[in-house]
């Protein structure tokens, strides 16, 4: 199909007369439809599911709203996905490739309320057509989307997770800033949101904004809860007497060794200690990993870390457990092979998460002993140095466990935010709201230069 294009393209060409020029128009594939100036005061995302909620009144109220404000408001269609409707997503964004996107959604909208049922792709292709569309092009996109495409749903999946700290759909953000409830927004409604939104950016355009950096100065100063309340989740233990409020490690904790998520030069780094086989530590493991790949993936870090009470009774297999990740953190593991792990997972996050779902799975629990062989042969570590390793760093383990308590953990597991000790937090909005006020002032410093005027 591809090929058949570029044959396409060439026989266009060959029919220019000598020294004509051809306009051939472009769209960059990877580009989210709007509609509006790139540098209008106001920007306007609508973040919603193709042929699933934007069928309603609030989507033609907003292009309305552009409409009557055309060199003010850029209005930015964000592209997501629910079960069900992901070809409809995909469909949108080929049809915007194509030149033909407000075609598209007026007929599918028209489509779509004549039936009670979700469209079949043999309806959503004659759809294409009727917009405009290449309906070879329009299958395609359908089943095999390109990468540009799966970018952008990922993109706009994200943006709309940073912004809106809650799963309801559909969503919109003027100048960065969630208005709820949207469906019951009245154009009256929408005519304060935007003005308030352009007091804003004048506001900002006379501090000495940019144009062009309107959209980074008010991510950078968007609002956070003046106060987060943590709630945490079940623990298996816990050790001495427990803080009213969280407190910082004193001293820092050692991270050095130890199996992590996320690239190492992140800003913010979650610790999640627990025990190598604790059953609670799923849940605040998975918030931490959560918020690292699907909300904060350049910015933030997990790094598991081994912590349970010493004097419990398999407190000796434990730490023989907590030895070997670090082994493997230190001689590697090729399951990477399997294309089941990205470049920012370590080796001994590898075996961490190998032996908490073990442990989660398995009825009959082995030994410490059998445990970590049969961890070693999934994850083909290499046995000699394993083996050296595990003798060079018999009761490491032990040894963090005794420092991590000396700098204030309490709780297994316990969760490590900006040096500050928590118990288990497995809330993912929770944890995203911590992560965002440990970002927030490198947010500030970085957009500052470009639109903060110093005063004399």
């Amino acid at each position: 199909m591809r090929a058949a294009l570029l044959v396409l393209a060439l026989a266009t060409a060959a029919q220019a007369a000598p020294g004509e020029v051809v306009r051939v128009e472009h769209r960059d594939p990877g580009a989210v439809p709007s509609v509006g100036p790139a540098t209008a005061p106001v920007t306007v995302e609508a973040f919603f599911v193709p042929g699933g909620n934007s069928r309603t009144s609030w989507y033609r109220a907003l292009e309305d709203l552009q409409r009557r404000h055309p060199g003010k408001i850029r209005l930015v269609y964000r592209v997501v996905t629910i079960s069900g409707f992901t070809r409809h997503a995909y469909l949108a964004l080929e049809a915007a490739a194509e030149g033909r996107y407000r075609e598209l959604m007026q007929k599918l909208h028209e489509a779509q309320a004549a039936k009670t049922t979700q469209l079949s792709d043999a309806q959503l292709v004659e759809v294409a057509k009727a917009a405009g569309l290449d309906p070879e092009r329009a299958e395609d996109a359908m089943k095999d989307p390109p990468p540009a495409y799966k970018r952008v749903i990922d993109s706009n999946e994200r943006r709309r997770k940073q912004h809106v700290h809650a799963a309801n759909q559909p969503t919109v953000l003027f100048n960065g800033r969630a208005i709820a409830p949207l469906i019951s927004l009245t154009t009256t409604d929408l005519e304060r949101q935007y003005h308030a939104a352009l007091d804003e950016a004048e506001d900002l355009l006379d501090r000495g904004a940019a144009p062009s950096t309107l959209a980074d100065a008010f991510d950078a100063t968007r609002p956070l809860p003046a106060e987060i309340v943590v709630q945490s989740g079940p623990t298996d233990e816990e050790i001495g007497e427990l803080p009213a409020e969280p407190v910082l490690a004193n001293p820092p904790l050692d991270l050095r060794g130890l199996p992590s998520y996320g690239p190492a030069e992140a800003p913010v780094t979650i610790v999640v200690a627990c025990s190598p086989t604790s059953l609670n530590c799923e849940q605040p493991l998975s918030a931490a990993a959560q918020t690292q790949r699907d909300t904060y993936p350049s910015q933030v870090r997990v790094v598991w870390a081994p912590y349970f009470d010493v004097g419990r009774e398999d407190a000796a297999d434990l730490a023989l457990l907590g030895d070997a990740a670090l082994c493997a953190e230190k001689v590697g593991t090729t399951s990477e092979r399997d294309g089941d792990f990205d470049s920012t997972t370590s080796p001994g996050w590898r075996w961490v998460t190998a032996v908490l779902a073990e442990a989660k799975n398995r009825k009959q629990q082995p030994t410490a002993e059998q445990r970590i062989e049969h961890t070693a042969d999934k994850l083909h570590v290499e046995r000699h140095a394993f083996a050296t390793c595990r003798a060079q760093l018999a009761g490491t383990t032990l040894a963090w466990i005794e420092a991590a308590r000396h700098s204030g953990i309490r709780t297994s597991p316990a969760t490590v935010l900006g040096g500050r000790i928590y118990g288990p937090v497995t809330d993912g909005t929770t944890l995203q709201l911590l992560v965002e006020s440990e970002l927030a002032p490198g947010w500030l410093s970085e957009a500052a230069p470009s639109w903060i005027r110093v005063l004399p």
